[in-house]
């Protein structure tokens, strides 16, 4: 498991939480700010990326799903057991991140003027 990147599983899911929460994100940004997202969680301690693993793989497949867009945006917006932890760990990763990077981000995740 060690040698295992989560990128399959967490960052399709990071790019479409940044979509709906930050539209203003550009696309380099929003690539960059996944990746963060990704490498934090296989720095995780093995049982704690498992257990992310164990969401983050359901996610994966309502991501992949067509049509998922308006599901993805229910399940940001209305947090269930678990599900809505794995949204909160991604969403704070990210954002954390971006207003380290880049201080100046506009809440809707463009760059300040």
């Amino acid at each position: 498991m060690a040698g295992q990147s989560s990128r399959g599983l967490v960052r399709p899911f990071a790019q479409r939480l940044l979509r709906a929460d930050l539209p203003g994100l550009s696309e380099q940004q929003r690539g960059e700010v996944s990746d963060f997202t990704v490498q934090r969680v296989d720095e995780l301690p093995s049982v704690l990326r498992i257990g992310v693993h164990l969401i983050a793989a359901p996610m994966r497949i309502v991501v992949a799903s067509p049509g998922s867009d308006r599901l993805i945006l229910w399940l940001i917006r209305h947090p269930l057991p678990l599900l809505g932890e794995y949204v909160r760990m991604v969403r704070s990763l990210a954002y954390t991140y971006i207003w380290e990077q880049w201080p100046n981000t506009q809440p809707d995740g463009s760059a300040a003027q």
